[in-house]
């Protein structure tokens, strides 16, 4: 069992990352990371005769730019962010069939090396870039968006900035992720992308209940991303049908967010607010 979920962990490893600068850092309903997630693995096919290190840009280039869109949109038309999202996803869905043709293409770039190897250089590769941005300013900064978007307005760093920055990562991330599953199946699928909100938010969800800090940590998706697959694992040992994992994903969120409201009502009602 150890083995798949360690493929699966090196797979997914780009999309918590970004998930986790997007929907955790900046707190931002970013459903657009589903679109970011396919269009990263469209622009890989589309340019998989090319070397391997531009198949790897181009799938970067993809997610960034859908967060370029949404970014954009509720920046500059000044639509609220989730609004900005759905836009978004319907925008790239019509795209990305048509750079595709049809709903499912073959998808094998020349590695040069071992599949293992790859997803294992590209994981770490993307953990140490994100670990120094964490630990910059703009890392921080990040974080104290999340907390308070009018916090930049009385200081020199730019708010949009810091938006841009975290959220064209975390989709780049995403666009990554995306390539990354297309490399192992072998194909890019239009469907592909569906569930991965939910994905990313359990094991969000599942990283904080083990990690317990409000500081930028890494852990928080390493943790909660392996703790996620190999609760599926076992759920698929005991013979859950896995048509019905979303399901139960949603069901685990709704119940994972019930219990923070009850704890956090029964905080207020001991400090007697």
């Amino acid at each position: 069992m150890i083995l798949p979920i360690l493929d699966q962990l090196l797979i997914a490893l780009p999309l918590a990352l970004g998930a986790y600068l997007t929907l955790s850092l900046l707190k931002l309903p970013d459903f657009s990371i589903e679109s970011a997630y396919l269009f990263g693995a469209v622009m890989a096919y589309l340019a998989q005769d090319l070397p391997l290190p531009w198949v790897l840009l181009s799938a970067g280039f993809g997610g960034a730019f859908v967060g370029i869109i949404v970014t954009s949109l509720n920046q500059y038309l000044k639509l609220p962010f989730l609004l900005a999202a759905i836009i978004t996803n319907g925008v790239f869905h019509g795209l990305t069939q048509y750079l595709l043709g049809t709903s499912l293409q073959s998808f094998h770039p020349l590695l040069g090396i071992s599949e293992p190897i790859f997803l294992s250089i590209v994981s770490v590769g993307l953990i140490a870039i994100v670990a120094i941005l964490l630990f910059s300013q703009l890392g921080y900064s990040l974080a104290i968006y999340g907390h308070n978007p009018h916090f930049f307005q009385h200081h020199p760093v730019s708010g949009r900035y810091v938006l841009f920055s975290g959220v064209l990562l975390g989709h780049a991330c995403a666009g990554i992720a995306g390539f990354l599953f297309s490399l192992s199946n072998g194909f890019v699928d239009l469907t592909m992308n569906y569930g991965i909100i939910l994905l990313s938010l359990s094991a969000l969800i599942l990283g904080k209940s083990f990690i317990r800090t409000n500081k930028p940590n890494l852990l928080i998706p390493l943790v909660g991303l392996f703790a996620y697959f190999c609760i599926q694992q076992i759920l698929l040992h005991v013979g859950l049908n896995l048509k019905y994992f979303n399901s139960f994903q949603a069901l685990c969120i709704l119940g994972a967010l019930g219990l923070f409201q009850w704890k956090k009502k029964i905080s207020i009602d001991h400090l007697g607010v």
